[in-house]
């Protein structure tokens, strides 16, 4: 069940008695629109004097109680007097320090309000930090500017649009310089609130050259994201995958598996020449999709140097939501690249629309842009063909390395030829019945030298699944564990995968401590994809390939080593074989 979200956002442009400002209202009015795609029921108050701040905040107290979140934003001037913070209404004219707490909004009772309501997360965004707007006013300015550092309390997280004592930009555009980078990052898909602000500070110190530095102050009993699913645009789509450049969530973002696809290579389609030599070893394929409101096709390129495409398709003749599209893009990615020789911008409108209308019959005429960045790269095309004319492709490359050996180096058997040796044992178990069947063999041939036995499960192939097997490799003699042994094992299997999929490589001291007083070990596991790199478990863009794992049961003194796989293991070896003869 999703969360009830109210917020109380209140923007003061027009001041009475004090220095008017330019971007409040606007600020208020943005951060409404994005906080509507968020769930959240929004009241907002513009312009308020005393009275109606207090109304508005007295009112929204009260209706929190029904309510899992409250949000509680301000743009406009804020002071410290005392090392006591106000919001400063419309109407405020306090002739000196002394009356400000007369004239204007006590921070602090803004907290207390919302502490004491039954919500479980509490969210104040101040964008109030401007200079003393009563300065030429009172006989002398304050000694300090901006706002002083307030600590929340628990549930609670308070927001400032700079440090504390410094003073924040109104900004030069439509909004203030901290509100116009925090809408923006707001929308990110699945970001913790403190990610979120953290990219908002990192992104305004560059913007003002380090003169604001926004801070925060939080009692947060549990993570709050707000961008948790409910809102779901390209522009929001290229931000998490920017955001999650060393690892490839494309899929994740498009709420997709690559199970969910067809794999061309079982549907017997050959692959085409270009592909083969561009290094692709896998083509998947689904449509009849929705994805912005236009793409309804997809095609993953799986190539073997790690990279990996995305290709949306769509053959809309819509021309005004195709410049739609890429306006958004432009907008959040930047102006991007393209060749004018060879192919038109998608600002021009016209070009767009001769497309859609079949008029446009050169290459030239065609639309092309490119976002380039460090591991992840956007582009746009709108083609001639008469199919598949609209594409949004995606290039990432994961930041992990391509595994060039494997551990058929180090093994000494080829178990499919033992089989006609083995003794079949069928599962006990009547829901495993049919299942698999496990083939026992004993091993004249000691794989390292120490595991005699193995168990070869061949499971039952179905209509559109080969037999597939696991390999587990064992000892017959159940001896006290050597713990050295274990630990060279491991550095054997290290030294050709590297760390294991939980990052874990050598054993350690700790670990042979577990294992000689026979706590649990949670043994090592190398998950390998298709491009031969180590399995990310979180990616939804993944294949597993096959697997090696290896585990110690403490009761039985055994070290067992499972192939997890086996049959796409021979695969893997029989493809890297005839591509590097």
């Amino acid at each position: 069940m999703e969360q009830k979200r109210l917020a109380l956002l209140i923007g003061v442009s027009n001041y009475k008695n004090a220095t008017k400002l330019k971007n409040p209202l606007n600020d208020v009015n943005s951060m409404a629109n994005v906080l509507s795609k968020l769930g959240f029921e929004i009241k907002t108050c513009k312009d308020v004097s005393f009275q109606g701040f207090k109304m508005a905040l007295n009112d929204f107290a009260v209706k929190l109680n029904d309510y899992e979140v409250g949000l509680f934003y301000f743009a406009g001037h804020g002071l410290q007097v005392k090392g006591k913070n106000y919001l400063v209404p419309s109407d405020a004219n306090p002739i000196n320090e002394n009356q400000v707490e007369f004239d204007c909004i006590d921070a602090n009772q803004i907290l207390s309000l919302m502490s004491s309501a039954n919500n479980h997360t509490n969210l104040i965004i101040l964008d109030a930090c401007r200079n003393n707007p009563f300065e030429r006013s009172w006989q002398r300015s304050l000694t300090v500017q901006g706002l002083s550092y307030m600590s929340a309390p628990y549930g609670t997280l308070i927001a400032y649009s700079t440090a504390p004592d410094k003073t924040a930009s109104d900004g030069e555009g439509d909004n203030g310089l901290y509100t116009s980078v925090l809408v923006d990052e707001i929308l990110s898909p699945n970001l913790t609130i403190l990610q979120v602000l953290q990219n908002v500070r990192t992104k305004l110190i560059q913007i003002s050259h380090g003169d604001q530095v926004p801070w925060e102050s939080t009692s947060l009993l549990n993570d709050f994201v707000f961008n948790d699913n409910r809102y779901f645009s390209i522009s929001t789509f290229c931000q998490s995958v920017l955001y999650s450049h060393d690892r490839d969530i494309v899929l994740n973002n498009l709420r997709l598996n690559l199970w969910d696809l067809n794999k061309i290579s079982k549907l017997g389609i050959p692959m085409n020449k270009e592909d083969k030599e561009a290094g692709v070893i896998e083509i998947y394929y689904k449509n009849k999709l929705d994805y912005f409101s236009i793409f309804n096709e997809i095609e993953i390129h799986i190539y073997k140097n790690g990279e990996r495409d995305y290709n949306l398709f769509s053959s809309t003749k819509d021309a005004t939501r195709i410049y739609a599209i890429a306006q958004e893009l432009f907008n959040k990615l930047g102006g991007g690249l393209y060749d004018d020789e060879r192919s038109a911008t998608f600002r021009e409108f016209d070009k767009i629309k001769n497309i859609a209308k079949g008029k446009a019959r050169l290459p030239r005429d065609q639309c092309f842009t490119l976002w380039y960045f460090e591991n992840v790269t956007f582009s746009l095309k709108y083609l001639i063909s008469p199919k598949k004319q609209f594409v949004f492709k995606t290039n990432i490359k994961p930041n992990k390395r391509i595994i060039k050996r494997t551990i058929n180096e180090l093994l000494v058997n080829d178990y499919y030829s033992l089989l006609p040796t083995s003794i079949a044992i069928k599962p006990e178990e009547e829901k495993y019945e049919g299942k698999f069947v496990d083939h026992y063999i004993s091993l004249e041939n000691p794989e390292f030298n120490f595991f005699d036995q193995v168990i070869v499960r061949l499971f039952t192939a179905t209509k559109t699944e080969k037999t597939s097997s696991n390999i587990f490799l064992s000892n017959s003699k159940k001896t006290e564990t050597n713990v050295l042994y274990i630990s060279n094992l491991i550095a054997q299997i290290t030294s050709i995968y590297g760390a294991d999929e939980s990052g874990q490589g050598y054993l350690t001291g700790y670990e042979e401590l577990d294992i000689k007083n026979k706590r649990y070990w949670s043994g090592r596991k190398w998950d390998l994809n298709i491009q031969h790199q180590i399995y990310d478990l979180y990616s939804n863009g993944e294949e597993m390939l096959y697997g090696i794992h290896l585990s110690y049961d403490d009761e039985i003194n055994s070290i067992e080593l499972c192939i997890i796989g086996y049959e796409s293991f021979l695969e893997f070896l029989n493809r890297e074989k005839n591509t590097n003869p």
